[in-house]
């Protein structure tokens, strides 16, 4: 990094500061101080930048998109979403940083910018005791446990959309390559496309707990926010598998049932080999395999021969694929039967699209009487599959 660079990267820390200094309604001594420090380190550094430029150093051309993405990624970090939360709770705009950032998406106060999360209804109500041991040796809160995102695993694209509907055309009809005779005419392919629109669709999640609560026991907003957030990505993950629109519970992908032992052979088959289709999956390296438990456990039981000693099936499956994973949300085994999907490539297959903002709603009438303050988290999604060539269905059965 040149003196120049180095000089410009320090401007746009300062002017990004003063921003925050200006917004500040309540001017004490120390603020009117910065501001004062502030401005007399920006003049010196325009003097010095001017003295650079003369003596023959040339700014380097800066790329303004990429200007803007670091500048966006440094207001994410110094963004507070417990100052969204708290400020929620006691019914104020939020300011500084946070404020800036909910600007930049167009979002009310009470709204949570997606890019601070990524670091049928969920209508889960749960009352929230504090522990009986609290005081100034208290430990960091240990978080709730969610599983890993089986979408992002699959390659299901979660993109963030705005306000309105959300579409997502889909080029549907390939070009037909002819091969006339010399001066013979070669008939053109009629392209035809398919638009999917998409409506948001509501997942919720509230909790509630006491004030005492919340006085003496450091951290519980920020858990608690915390869980919100992670219980709505999970509920988010459970519509893309097993929602109206899901992968093993949707009418989009064909039932390939069995009536007969899924054996090791035919887990090789079935999940594996077989679903080289040449277009979507060249090899079986391109394919990746989510299963349910029961599934997993089953395939580690079938061997190519009698002797236990030879490689189960299941890691015949995890060698030679992309991977196999295991989510909590694919149907349970039912008459010893149960289900698995191979994703064949990883192409825009599937979207599960995520309108930009969770919502947080604070209430603290309805439990009044009794103390306690009920947080509401709101988020806007949709699920769809666009092209059912990237995925198989594929049933198996245990016995």
């Amino acid at each position: 990094m040149t003196d120049l660079q180095r000089i410009a990267l320090r401007q746009s820390e300062i002017r990004t500061r003063l921003h925050e200094l200006g917004a500040v309604e309540d001017v004490t001594d120390e603020v009117r101080s910065e501001i004062g420090t502030l401005t007399t380190e920006m003049k010196d550094l325009e003097v010095r930048s001017q003295a650079l430029i003369a003596a023959g150093e040339q700014p380097e051309e800066v790329d303004e998109d990429e200007q803007r993405d670091e500048q966006l990624l440094a207001l994410i970090e110094r963004a507070d979403m417990d100052d969204i939360f708290t400020a929620t709770l006691e019914h104020r705009s939020t300011d500084g940083a946070t404020r800036e950032l909910q600007d930049e998406y167009n979002l009310g106060h009470n709204q949570v910018p997606l890019a601070m999360l990524r670091s049928g209804d969920l209508e889960t109500r749960a009352v929230t005791p504090a522990p009986s041991e609290v005081g100034q040796n208290q430990q960091p809160i240990i978080p709730g446990v969610f599983p890993h995102s089986a979408a992002s695993f699959l390659g299901v694209d979660m993109p963030t959309v705005g306000v309105g509907e959300a579409l997502f055309p889909v080029l549907t009809t390939n070009a037909t390559v002819r091969t006339p005779e010399e001066n013979a005419d070669a008939d053109e392919t009629t392209g035809s496309f398919s638009a999917e629109v998409l409506s948001p669709a509501r997942l919720q999640a509230s909790f509630y707990y006491s004030r005492e609560d919340r006085a003496r026991f450091a951290g519980m907003d920020e858990a608690l926010r915390m869980n919100l957030s992670d219980a709505l990505a999970d509920a988010l993950d459970k519509q893309v598998l097993a929602g109206t629109e899901g992968l093993f519970t949707g009418t989009k992908l064909a039932n390939h049932n069995v009536n007969a032992l899924t054996t090791y052979a035919l887990y090789r088959d079935q999940l594996a080999y077989g679903r080289v289709d040449g277009t979507y999956a060249m090899t079986t390296d391109d394919l990746r395999v989510l299963m349910g438990s029961g599934t997993y456990a089953h395939a580690a039981k079938q061997f190519r021969s009698d002797n236990a000693g030879d490689r189960a099936a299941i890691e015949d499956l995890m060698a030679v694929t992309a991977g196999v994973r295991v989510s909590a949300h694919v149907p349970a085994v039912a008459n010893n039967k149960q289900n698995a999907v191979i994703r064949l490539g990883m192409r825009r297959d599937m979207v599960a699209p995520v309108w930009e903002g969770v919502t947080l709603i604070p209430d603290e009438i309805t439990k009044a009487k009794s103390g306690q303050i009920v947080i509401t988290a709101v988020m806007l999604y949709a699920v769809k599959i666009l092209r059912t060539d990237g995925f198989y269905k594929q049933q198996t059965q245990h016995a």
